[in-house]
């Protein structure tokens, strides 16, 4: 691959960093012998000095403790020691095109195998830390490939491994990034001679140094899936997720690592949180303390609409590719009153800026935390759909509250990130449940959600837990634990056999928060004991909580009441007794059972031009009981053609004739109708409420009896 850089520009700047590598000065850079996310973020991640409210729940943590193995921040060069690194951290890098050159002399999707001279740090023989160097180009975007090129030193190495990460962190899945990877080769950084390399794991590259000092790769990545968890590529912009995209060297992960973005000519915008370290250049230049923080940092290219707006005494960058009209000051007014919300609970803010990338397209959509920045997908008409919208402000609220739960505070299984190879946990219904619990409330704190609307969504999830089959066959642990094999490669089966650790745990999260109120005579709910956990893993000690320290810290809050939640909901199977909990705030949860009285079939399906196609069906129900599998063509039921109403006139006891095709074949059933097995839940005020359900009433909903 052929780079053209601005070289005696870059060269120089490097070569100044390459001092600060020397002198142990990188804002967050963790000792070398700690590797792992909790290793730089616990603090204000590019700050030496925090306030008394940013040092988190204990007092004696200290300011400084980042750099306890540093050189003071005194001993920065004069023209660095006074460079705002906040206002640089989320700068919009504009480039003329004419400084954008692609090697258009070689075909648009031929990797070089020529000697360049890659750009470099002079290494100096009795220096001990060289950074690990990258460099991203896309020349030619509607080809979808990002080529990368890396400088690793390798001055006492025979052999250097290389790997590339086969799930992304906060997406519990493999995904084989390594699949989208070709065109590997490693040459001798000085003579562009080629070295022996060959693949030792699905995920892994081993290269023979032959003795030289450092060691040029090359490769490039295909990146054409567009979601918040892998990368995409076309003519207009690029989502690159760091871990689908960027290699590790084996031993030198948490050695400082150096990124340089050639933008393709008609791009003139690159946004990620890594810090800035060459501004003044024609191809942006970052850095990032660890691997860790490369990797968590998402990267957008292209030319889009944005803006800042400041909270909790930080900046806040919101970039909007695809975006068209949108309206910028309710949306910056909202998301500031959802930063606020967030930061108010843990009185921490752990950053000293936030990026927000917001992808607008047809399809898509969910979101993905990262440590100070989170990718989110919407549609582009969502701003003028009042309830989409809303939904659209829970999942901001949702990947912000991330900040704290999850990237910081988290099981202990995440610390630090295995990349090879699953990690399990069976606390993720505490990581995203719990977080998904906060969401609406904060859109509720925050005066972004009425109460009605607010209860309503409750209601909904209280109906889909206790109407959910699953619930009767896996715990929330097992949900959690089993999330890489169960959860993200579901099947037409697993409404039946898979509980979501989201929507029950965002549920159980309401049954704690209203049962620490309860027992605290209204003083202290659920947001006490994220303070304290928080305060404690994250701040104070900076690890993960084990199994038996999440419900210690349950039980220091509720007394033995956490062992019954832990005993009958976390680990055991039995149905939730919401009713019990809701009356703790002066409500009865009556179940209205119209479903009741609606005959139910028990199966779903898509329409096609032979009818319609069965895709899954409800253990137990009418449908499963007459035989019907899913991949039945239905054409009849009841003499109609099965559309979504064709149930409508049909009640209980009634006997119903369906006629499909099977594998071609001619087929049909008879049962009787049954009703459905779902409860519907609906509010009423307990007429005998006492001053504490009423207390406990208006913690919980922001609002008096």
């Amino acid at each position: 691959m052929v780079m053209k850089y601005a070289a005696p520009t870059i060269f120089a700047y490097l070569k100044a960093l390459q001092a600060l590598i020397v002198c142990g000065v990188w804002g967050c850079c963790p000792p070398a012998t700690k590797v792992g996310l909790y290793s730089y973020p616990f603090l204000r991640s590019t700050g030496f000095e925090i306030s008394e409210r940013h040092q988190g729940l204990d007092n004696s943590v200290p300011t400084n403790h980042l750099l306890a193995n540093h050189a003071s921040a005194s001993h920065l060069p004069a023209n660095l020691s006074s460079m705002n690194l906040s206002s640089m951290n989320h700068l919009s890098m504009n480039h003329a095109s004419a400084n954008h050159a692609s090697a258009s002399h070689l075909p648009a999707n031929h990797l070089s195998v020529s000697h360049i001279p890659a750009h470099r740090v002079p290494v100096n023989p009795e220096d001990e830390v060289v950074p690990v160097q990258y460099s991203l180009r896309i020349p030619q975007p509607s080809a979808r490939y990002a080529e990368i090129e890396m400088l690793i030193d390798t001055r006492t190495k025979d052999t250097v491994e290389l790997g590339l990460p086969v799930w992304a962190p906060g997406s519990y899945m493999i995904r084989e990034f390594t699949r989208n990877v070709d065109r590997f080769q490693a040459t001798d950084a000085e003579s562009g001679r080629q070295l022996s390399w060959w693949k030792c794991r699905k995920n892994a590259w081993q290269v023979s140094t032959g003795g030289v000092e450092r060691i040029q790769v090359r490769y490039r990545v295909y990146a054409n899936e567009f979601s918040v968890r892998t990368s995409y590529i076309d003519q207009d912009q690029a989502a690159l997720l760091g871990s689908s995209v960027f290699m590790w060297v084996e031993g030198q992960q948490s050695r400082p690592h150096i990124l340089c973005i050639s933008l393709p000519q008609a791009w003139k915008q690159a946004a990620t949180a890594l810090v800035p370290v060459a501004t003044e250049t024609k191809q942006p230049t970052f850095r990032a303390a660890h691997y860790d923080e490369l990797v968590d940092c998402p990267i957008q290219m292209g030319n889009f609409p944005e803006f800042t707006f400041e909270a909790e005494g930080i900046p806040h960058r919101v970039v909007m590719p695809g975006a068209g009209k949108f309206p910028r000051n309710k949306l910056e007014q909202d998301m500031k009153a959802i930063v606020e919300s967030c930061t108010e609970i843990f009185d921490h803010q752990p950053n000293l800026n936030y990026l927000f990338i917001i992808q607008h397209a047809a399809k898509g959509g969910g979101g993905l935390e990262h440590a100070n920045s989170t990718t989110l997908q919407t549609r582009e008409d969502v701003y003028n759909q009042p309830e989409r919208y809303t939904d659209f402000l829970g999942l901001v609220a949702h990947e912000y509250f991330h900040l704290w739960n999850v990237k910081r505070l988290r099981p202990e299984a995440l610390n630090p990130f295995d990349y090879n190879r699953e990690v399990y946990t069976h606390h993720l219904w505490f990581a995203e449940g719990i977080t998904s619990y906060y969401d609406n409330l904060i859109l509720r704190r925050a005066g972004l959600l009425s109460t009605d609307k607010y209860q309503k969504t409750l209601l909904d999830g209280f109906n889909a837990v206790l109407g959910n089959r699953g619930d009767l066959e896996q715990s929330l642990a097992e949900s959690s634990y089993d999330a890489w094999i169960k959860f993200y490669l579901r099947n037409e089966n697993s409404g039946n056999t898979t509980v979501s650790y989201y929507r029950k745990g965002a549920m159980l999260g309401f049954v704690c928060d209203a049962a620490l109120w309860h027992r605290s005579g209204g003083e202290f709910g659920l947001d006490s004991v994220m303070k304290w956990m928080y305060g404690r893993f994250a701040l104070q000690e900076q690890r993960g909580f084990t199994d038996n320290e999440i419900r210690d810290a349950f039980r220091m809050h509720l007394g033995s009441e956490a062992d019954s939640l832990w005993d009958r909901y976390v680990y055991g199977r039995e149905a939730v007794d919401f009713a019990r909990y809701a009356n703790y705030a002066g409500l009865i949860l009556k179940d209205t059972q119209d479903y009741m009285r609606k005959a139910y079939f028990g199966a779903a399906g898509n329409r096609n031009p032979d009818g319609w196609v069965v895709t899954s069906l409800w253990e137990g129900s009418t449908a499963w009981k007459m035989g019907i599998q899913t991949g039945d063509v239905l054409m009849k039921c009841a003499g109609k053609e099965p559309e979504s109403d064709w149930i409508r006139d049909l009640k209980p006891g009634d006997v119903l004739k369906v006629e499909g095709k099977r594998d071609g074949k001619k087929i049909e059933f008879k049962g009787i109708l049954e009703s459905a097995p779902f409860p519907r839940f609906m509010w009423l005020r307990d007429p005998a409420v006492n001053p504490l359900q009423k207390k406990v009433y208006e913690r919980l909903f922001q609002e008096a009896f």
